[in-house]
């Protein structure tokens, strides 16, 4: 339903713009680090087993803290959560930079990842909480998909500028003035939940099964450790059965997915992100093993798809007004399919503006069309004491299922180039046959979230339908 009587002022922008910087800082450390691995590894000795944990230590407990970060906004209230959770990784950000040895920066990285668990899924809610259903929602989802389709570029191409100029401890220092700045601007123009909430309480059990859970899965796909996914799943499974049997006051109300809309977003979500986490790693890796390129190229090379990304996502809300989220989540997965497509033919004598940019604009543009409908659908209708949750379950959902995706991907790649290695192809033939493999199935996962939208959401023009 459209707000009439919401009127934008000076405050609701710099509320907006602050919730949109602490998400930037989330997406962003969860790339930047990857150009500067190198000089990370001469300066404090990581053996080349061990340098992986750099990135792993910060996304599994990114990943596995999610539901609890949201249900504790959800208790303690968004904004105080959102704040702690600020200033918890800016000190972590502190200990990084300066860390002498190995280990510390790694326990620094894992802080920074409990800390970004906090703060991702209270930006979303209280973007729920400040602007109404309707356009002002919309408007304000779109900066916020704007923000977040930025960010992991963003931190390729800023990881590879500081690396190479100031030097790797600056990808960490730079998070502090920023993280300052937010916490003392959070304090000032973000509301404080009023209501108190009726039969505050905490699910101790729920609340450790699903994050030993998810950080489980998460753990055991980057380590390729099948025993441990099985045992996470497990963990899943009984988080399940005690959510809606045994805890009298539910960590996660599962009520939440008997609302269409939420469910078809999230399983939206769930496939989209293995698509789309599929690309950034295949065509990194394509660059960089097949191409030579360097890490700042590479991260350059993508500045073409986010800037089309960014447009795309302030036209999905458009065509959602005019024409409803199902056509809309249906076209921008069609889209974003087009161009993997291409990508399966992909060449190393072809040229890098025709054989891998042009494609990866479209793409672009498919997945910028999909995320604010998506985002405002999984949130829409969700009682405001459930945002947090609501938020966070959206994020679980990219994060978890973005990981296992990948895996999957990034496996049947390896296993062709191996094949083809084998048969006496040449390595960079082999290689890019392996990616092409990959881009082919991401392609079909995109089709498969266009027959997902087609199935969740009906004709009408109002997204939370």
């Amino acid at each position: 339903m459209e707000t009439r009587e919401f009127v934008w002022t000076r405050g609701h922008v710099v509320a907006l713009v602050a919730l949109c910087l602490a998400q930037v800082l989330d997406a962003v450390d969860s790339t930047v680090v990857n150009v500067a691995l190198p000089a990370i590894k001469d300066e404090l000795a990581f053996s080349a087993a061990d340098l992986s944990w750099v990135v792993n230590a910060y996304m599994v407990p990114f990943g596995g803290f999610l539901l609890l970060g949201g249900r504790l906004g959800d208790l303690l209230g968004h904004r105080r959560v959102l704040v702690g959770g600020i200033t918890l990784f800016t000190g972590a950000s502190l200990v990084a930079g300066l860390a002498p040895s190995a280990g510390v920066l790694v326990g620094g990285r894992a802080v920074q990842g409990l800390a970004a668990a906090l703060v991702a899924p209270m930006t979303l809610a209280m973007i729920t909480l400040i602007f109404p259903e309707g356009r002002p929602r919309s408007r304000a989802l779109a900066v916020w998909g704007t923000a977040t389709a930025v960010s992991s570029a963003l931190g390729l191409v800023a990881g590879g500028l500081l690396a190479d100029g100031p030097g790797w401890r600056w990808i960490f220092f730079i998070n502090v003035p920023i993280g300052v700045l937010l916490v003392v601007v959070a304090g000032r123009v973000l509301p404080a939940r009023r209501e108190p909430q009726p039969g505050r309480g905490f699910d101790v059990v729920g609340a450790v099964t699903v994050t030993v859970g998810v950080g489980l899965l998460i753990y055991a796909v980057l380590r390729a450790e099948w025993g441990l996914l099985l045992v996470g799943a497990a963990l899943l499974g009984y988080f399940a059965v005690h959510e809606n049997a045994v805890a009298r006051r539910p960590l996660i109300d599962f009520g939440l997915f008997r609302i269409r809309s939420v469910a078809g977003a999230n399983l939206i979500q769930v496939v989209r992100a293995s698509a789309l986490f599929g690309l950034f790693y295949l065509a990194t890796l394509f660059m960089q093993e097949v191409l030579g390129f360097s890490a700042l190229v590479t991260g350059l090379a993508y500045v073409p798809m986010t800037v089309v990304m960014v447009g795309a996502s302030w036209l999905g809300p458009l065509l959602v007004r005019r024409l409803g989220a199902r056509p809309v989540l249906a076209f921008g997965a069609l889209v974003a399919a087009a161009g993997l497509l291409p990508l399966a033919w992909i060449s190393p004598e072809a040229g890098l503006l025709v054989s891998l940019i042009v494609p990866m604009v479209v793409v672009g543009a498919g997945h910028g069309i999909m995320v604010v409908p998506l985002t405002d659908a999984a949130l829409s209708g969700v009682p405001s004491s459930e945002s947090g949750v609501a938020a966070a379950v959206l994020n679980v959902s990219a994060q978890l299922d973005g990981a296992l995706g990948l895996a999957v991907l990034a496996t049947a790649a390896a296993a062709r180039t191996d094949d083809r290695l084998e048969a006496g192809t040449p390595l960079s033939t082999a290689l890019t046959d392996g990616y092409g493999l990959a881009f082919v199935m991401s392609a079909v996962l995109m089709a498969l979230c266009a027959a997902l939208a087609i199935t969740f959401f009906h004709g009408g023009k109002d997204p939370a339908v």
